[in-house]
């Protein structure tokens, strides 16, 4: 390496890699996504069948809340069409800043 190139340290070099290496890091990352897959696989076959039952549970025997009639409530009001005069007046009457609602 030359004392005067400034690039030096980002220079890299290809190394060769043997057969053999390549054959480890394949049957590596092989072992480590069919490992992945039956986790997920088993996961999945032992989790759906319970949820669906719990789900079917839930619909059959859940309870579903009662509401009784003192829960209720009724709001009645009386509603009145207003002429196009009326509701310039009701305008202009809730634009005064000295009235109070």
């Amino acid at each position: 390496m030359n004392a005067n190139d400034p690039f030096g340290q980002m220079r890299f070099s290809v190394r060769r890699v043997s057969w053999w290496q390549v054959a480890i890091v394949v049957a590596v990352a092989l072992a480590v996504g069919t490992a992945l897959a039956l986790v997920a696989a088993s996961v999945f076959l032992v989790v759906a069948p319970v949820l669906l039952i719990a789900g079917l549970a839930y619909k059959l025997f859940g309870v579903k809340p009662r509401r009784s009639a003192a829960d209720t409530t009724v709001i009645d009001a009386e509603y009145r069409v207003l002429s196009p005069e009326e509701a310039a007046r009701d305008r202009d009457i809730n634009r005064d800043p000295g009235r109070l609602r």
